[in-house]
């Protein structure tokens, strides 16, 4: 008999506790909380937990004020366990007073990049007036690297100077946002140390099992290490079996992202599922009566939850081993689970322990794709021709998972990276058997004492990888293999998901207003998209971005950009870091007239840019062109006769960019303000960005 979607969602009791929950620590995120709103939470908490009890005992007359109270009830307690560790609420945070030194334990493993470490620790105490009291928070440490940076492990106890600062937000547009990134995991701050401005005091001091986990990696990539020559290789296998992924260059993590594939070195629930296959393989023996088949569920568990600490407990690996975990103590019980439900408890549970990673950008991709697997799979499994051979079933399987996640994940992965992957089917396609072969080769080799055999293994993987990375490459390197440019707004992304999930509705339930709605969305969906696309193919504009002690300029008419800079290339890291995002959305990144300044720091040079409407001088010595100018871009602390030369070229707009000082921008300003002269600091601040009608 077929049930209604009232008898449906009855059975899914954790999709509507993780949903207000989730709105609740989504309000909490909204706002800055303080003491008496943290205290009107925590009274308005505890009056709902009351009236509960009321409730409970009056059921058949309150049945509706008894289910409407426990959805209030986790509304607030979504905010209160963000708020609750907020510098503005918990009085032991490092945040909180005055002091010359912290003692705080590392609580992840150090990653070595560019002649330097860095990690995250928890503030343990905190000295103020000579004393050690408690501290609560996180921060994000840098050193730079030496001989004695390399032995600092997970665990250690430290005593660092306090000479720490607040994480800078954005300030170009659409530029990653690392602060929320930190945000997200709990760290607010960050602090750059030498070498003598901490001590290691204890070892050993972190969580037993992760310790020994994280240790016993080292091992499996030094053994890696040895039995793979290629580097590239290395690079891959540590990343896709273990979770290892300090050593990764940023050009392999690009091919991946690029062709739709990185999820392979995202330790995820494929890689969990091609374990749990072989462990179940392994113990198919250990089975008969009811002691044997729960000892084989206990051994799967602990099996599932080695790998899980082994490769750094990611949120998507959590996820995985938590439903898989749930799906084997229902299956103990000998009860029917139901994956929705299943995939719900797993998120309530991972955010009732870490409320912020709603917000990170992994726990989103990975449960979106996990949902559009179970909402869009049996569709495209009904649409199946391929039933009757079992090879072209297999394929068509894999088509349809790869579509059913890609298609609830594009949103996000548009609005987050604005690039789409357009080979991402064939690629994933492509890597599913490399990857599944690695994974029992790497397994192997986890285990198999005897170096000649895992010789044969590595030669084996090496070249799995390098086959497989050539073949991502070549669609990497194909026409139209990435649609880039294409940034959703956060309006954008709800009407796509009100879209899929009305139409899945529809679909499930033969609803025809259902149906009605997706359409009506979908219609809203693209005209807003092709409206703002438009917009975008048709703007005019001029922007200095703010790129610290380097300068660039861009000039933009319609989709040609020309971009004047002091960085030797227009892939310079930091200005692809700081510009890209926001460029491509006009331009294919490749296609931008590039115009390099030579700029040195011991050198003082001045630049005159000249446009049809639009003349700027950069000034870096006293000597300037004594031509009437719009903007006059300020560097390097040149004062000398600045007053003067701002008389003579009387500027619409004076710039003052990272290369000055706080001290000298200050006094300029005030000259500034007195003369009635338009001014702006780049220097720690968001870019300037001009419309066309400003121009």
């Amino acid at each position: 008999m077929k049930t209604n979607f009232e008898e449906q969602l009855k059975k899914l009791p954790f999709l509507k506790i993780v949903l207000f929950y989730g709105i609740g620590i989504g309000i909490a995120n909204f706002f800055e909380p303080s003491k008496s709103m943290f205290n009107l939470i925590q009274l308005l908490l505890a009056f709902s937990f009351l009236s509960h009890l009321v409730f409970f005992f009056y059921t058949s007359r309150l049945e509706i004020l008894s289910i409407v109270n426990s959805y209030i009830i986790l509304i607030f307690f979504g905010i209160w366990n963000i708020w609750r560790t907020h510098d503005q609420v918990d009085i032991n945070h490092f945040l909180i007073g005055t002091s010359d030194q912290y003692i705080a334990m590392v609580d992840e493993e150090p990653v070595f990049y560019n002649n330097s470490v860095r990690f995250s620790v928890t503030l343990l105490a905190k000295r103020i007036d000579s004393t050690f009291q408690k501290a609560t928070g996180r921060l994000m440490v840098t050193l730079p690297f030496d001989q004695k940076d390399s032995r600092i492990q997970y665990g250690d106890e430290m005593v660092l100077k306090n000479k720490v600062k607040p994480i800078p937000k954005p300030l170009n547009p659409l530029e990653f946002n690392y602060r929320d990134y930190l945000k997200n995991q709990g760290i607010d701050g960050q602090i750059y140390l030498k070498s003598k401005e901490y001590k290691i005091i204890r070892h050993h001091q972190g969580f037993g099992i992760k310790a020994r986990a994280l240790e016993l990696r080292r091992e499996l990539v030094s053994k890696f290490r040895k039995y793979l020559k290629d580097e590239n290789s290395f690079q891959i296998a540590v990343a896709l079996i273990v979770g290892y992924r300090a050593v990764m260059s940023q050009d392999i993590v690009q091919t991946f992202s690029n062709t739709g594939t990185i999820h392979v070195l995202s330790v995820s629930g494929m890689h969990v599922g091609i374990v749990f296959i072989v462990l179940m393989w392994l113990l198919a023996r250990v089975s008969g009566n009811y002691t044997l088949n729960l000892l084989r569920i206990v051994m799967l568990l602990c099996a599932i939850w080695s790998y899980t600490i082994l490769t750094g407990m990611a949120p998507s690996i959590l996820r995985a081993a938590i439903m898989l975990s749930f799906f084997l103590i229902a299956r103990s019980m000998q009860r029917e689970g139901n994956m929705l439900n299943t995939m719900a408890s797993s998120a309530f549970l991972l955010l009732l322990l870490q409320p912020n990673i709603l917000f990170d950008i992994g726990f989103q991709l990975s449960y979106f794709a996990v949902l559009g697997i179970v909402l869009f799979f049996p569709l495209f499994k009904r649409l199946s021709i391929f039933e009757s051979n079992r090879f072209s079933r297999i394929i068509w399987d894999s088509v349809a998972i790869s579509l059913s996640a890609q298609i609830m994940t594009a949103p996000f992965s548009l609005f987050y990276f604005g690039q789409f992957p357009n080979y991402f089917l064939i690629a994933n396609l492509l890597v599913v058997l490399p990857v599944t072969l690695i994974m029992y080769i790497g397994m192997a080799m986890m285990f198999i004492p005897v170096d000649i055999i895992n010789v044969w293994l590595g030669y084996a993987m090496d070249w799995l990888i390098q086959k497989m990375f050539f073949t991502l490459e070549f669609l990497d390197q194909l026409p139209f293999a990435t649609w880039t440019g294409i940034v959703l707004s956060p309006t954008l992304v709800l009407i796509s998901l009100v879209f899929l999930f009305s139409f899945s509705y529809a679909f499930y339930w033969k609803n025809k207003f259902a149906l009605y709605m997706s359409v009506c969305f979908l219609l809203i969906g693209l005209s807003t998209f092709s409206y703002l696309q438009y917009l975008q193919f048709n703007y005019t504009g001029f922007r200095i971005y703010s790129t610290r002690k380097e300068i660039a300029l861009a000039f933009i008419q319609k989709n040609n950009i020309t971009m004047v800079s002091s960085f030797n290339s227009l892939d310079a890291r930091n200005l692809v870091y700081s510009v890209k995002r926001d460029l491509s959305r006009f331009s294919n990144w490749e296609d931008i007239n590039f115009l390099p300044l030579i700029s040195y720091d011991s050198v003082r040079t001045n630049y005159l840019i000249q446009k049809p409407n639009l003349t700027i001088q950069i000034m870096e010595h006293s000597l300037l062109s004594h031509r009437s100018t719009d903007i006059l871009l300020v560097r390097k602390n040149s004062k000398w006769n600045f007053i003067e030369n701002v008389r003579i070229i009387k500027p619409k707009l004076v710039l003052f960019d990272g290369t000055n000082s706080d001290f000298n921008i200050q006094m300029w300003r005030q000259q500034l303000d007195d003369m009635g002269v338009a001014h702006y600091t780049i220097k720690n601040n968001f870019a300037y960005v001009w419309d066309k009608e400003l121009l």
